[in-house]
Order: structure tokens, then sequence, then C-alpha cells
């Protein structure tokens, strides 16, 4: 994609690999990463599918243009048991509880004084905890457990999630209060497919770097190639293509990506069923093929398109396809 005046396609930040930016779409959520930067008070939510690169639209935020020394503390809300998630994000004063020792301890959000607390996956915190997260959002403060003592914060808030948010609002498993507080910095980023122009300059610049840390002759991209890898749905997103064009170049050695080292790719996008053989109508309409397929590649495929249709829109998708959303969300994980 040609640049435009003023414009990077390429962004370095620190403890983060090089990003190419070849999208209108993307280059939009960075320059709105940007903008949030200038202002630490505005807590930033970043939405987009797995494998998207919210954590470098996080570092973004943090970065700005130049390398912010402060502290970028990352907490995945996700790995944290329950019981544990309170003294890790809050700190807890000397003896609040049986087994923490004669001293206290600082949590995450004391950690991050002065810099950023980035809340990965923050669908995941518990219920009990949002309304003291929000209060840190609105008050600036907050007490460590077992302690009476409001301790006032300097801190950038910044979360990311690939959950709908409304979704768990509406299941009661996410605070609205807290969703409308977050929502006011929202950051979505692209999935793939909707990156088109995209997929084969990230390609390159992935061949790029493995072929010289591999010491192998890659150096372009057949067109054949190309219209593989735009033909491709990537349902795990730029996470996916990078580690497609790292395994090319594990396995081959080559001066051109040719559509023979895809052939992987081929495989996941077929399914040996003639597409007129198969008809995905109401019960008792359904047409089986004579010969054996496997009923697990129809369905994902299924799923991909489902999603596709939508135009990511997987609330609708589920909807469509009569499952949950967290069904689809899960199913969807499995096949990235």
């Amino acid at each position: 994609m040609p640049n435009t005046e003023g414009r990077q396609d390429y962004l370095d930040l620190p403890g983060y690999q090089r990003i190419g930016v070849f999208s209108e779409e993307l280059h939009k959520s960075v320059e709105l990463a940007k903008q949030f930067h200038a202002d630490r008070r505005i807590p930033v939510l970043v939405e987009g599918d797995a494998g998207t690169g919210k954590e470098f639209i996080a570092l973004l935020v943090h970065h700005g243009d130049e390398e912010d020394s402060a502290p970028f503390i990352r907490v995945n809300c996700s790995a944290i048991a329950p019981s544990l998630f309170e003294s890790e994000l809050f700190g807890y004063e000397a003896g609040a509880s049986a087994g923490t020792g004669n001293a206290g301890a600082k949590g995450k959000l004391e950690q991050a004084q002065g810099g950023t607390l980035f809340l990965d996956e923050v669908g995941d915190i518990p219920m009990n905890l949002q309304p003291k997260l929000l209060r840190v959002l609105e008050e600036g403060e907050m007490h460590r457990v077992g302690g009476d003592k409001p301790i006032k914060l300097d801190v950038r808030i910044i979360c990311s999630t690939n959950w709908d948010l409304r979704v768990l609002v509406e299941e009661a498993r996410f605070r609205l209060d807290l969703y409308h507080k977050l929502n006011k910095g929202k950051i979505t980023v692209p999935p793939l497919w909707r990156q088109k122009e995209a997929i084969v300059p990230l390609a390159k610049m992935f061949v790029a770097k493995f072929s010289m840390e591999l010491k192998r002759d890659f150096q372009a991209i057949s067109d054949e190639a190309a219209t593989i890898l735009e033909r491709y749905p990537w349902p795990g997103n730029i996470r996916e293509l990078r580690n497609t064009m790292e395994r090319v170049v594990l396995l081959y050695n080559d001066d051109t990506v040719q559509p023979q080292h895809l052939g992987f790719l081929n495989q996941s996008m077929q399914v040996d069923v003639p597409r007129n053989e198969i008809g995905l109508l109401r019960p008792g309409q359904v047409v089986l093929p004579e010969a054996d397929f496997d009923l697990q590649e129809v369905m994902e495929e299924v799923i991909i398109k489902a999603v596709d249709k939508f135009e990511g829109n997987r609330n609708k998708a589920a909807q469509f396809l009569g499952l949950s959303w967290n069904t689809l969300n899960n199913r969807l994980k499995r096949i990235s």
C-alpha cells in the first residue's frame, strides 16, 4: 500500500517485535492510540480478536511516538485465580490474612505508579472486584487488602479483551458502569480479514525476518502464493500469519515462497466433500456424500464462513448458527 504523507508503515516499540501497519483500518487504530497517549486520565479499552495485536496497541498508548521509561505492568486477568486477584492487583498490608507474613506487599497498581497498568482480558476480572476497579478509575486512589489508608495513584489504565463486553454486561458478568467508563477510550483492532491489503506485505516482512534469523534464502513471495495467502481466512489473525511464514522458512529453503510451501494452508481450507453434495439446510434436508469426510473440518469451515458472512460480528454469527456467543468464541479459539 502506498505511503501517505506523515504516515509510517513500520513501527518499533521497546520490548516488542517490529509491526507493519499496511492497512487504512490499522492506521486509524494507531492514530487513535497516539491521541489517547496524550491524556493519561482517560482509561483505554482495546478490543479485538485473538492475534490482532492488542498488546501492541496498548504499548503504543503507553509510549506514544517516543520511548517512555515509566513502568508498563501487564496483568493477565484470565491467568489469576479469583481468590488471589484482589491481593495481586491491590497488594496487602502486613498480616492482612493468614500466610501473608509480617511484611505487606505492593500490588500491580502500586508497581505501575507513574506508568501504565495493562489489564489483559479484563472481562475475566471477578464481579466482586469490578467496583474497586471502577473506584480507582473515578477517584484515583485505592486501599490495600487489610488496609484503611487510601493510597493516591498516578496510573494510566489500559484494558484489552477479545470478548464482546456488551454481551458480558447482558449476561450480568460485567458491570455496566465499568463498561461505560472504559468505553470512553475504546480502540478496536481490526481482524486480518478486514485488512486484505496488508496480508502480503506482512507476510513479506515476516519472511525477511525469519530468513535472516534462520539463514535462509527467501527474498520474495510468488503471485500464486500471494493469492493463497489473500484467500485464506486467517482466524488466528496476524499471529497465525506470522507463525505460518516462520513454518515455511523453517521447513524449506528457496529464494521465493511458492504454493507448494503453503500446502498445509490449502489442506485446512479444503474439505473432501463436493460443495453441491452437502446442503446445510433444515433437519431432514441434509444430503450426505458417498465418500467419507471430516465432519470437524466441515464444522470449522461453516463457523468461519458464518463469521465472514456477518463481517466479523460474532453475535449475529452465533445467532445464525444457533450457538451461544461463548460456544462460538471457544470454537474459534480452537480453530486458530
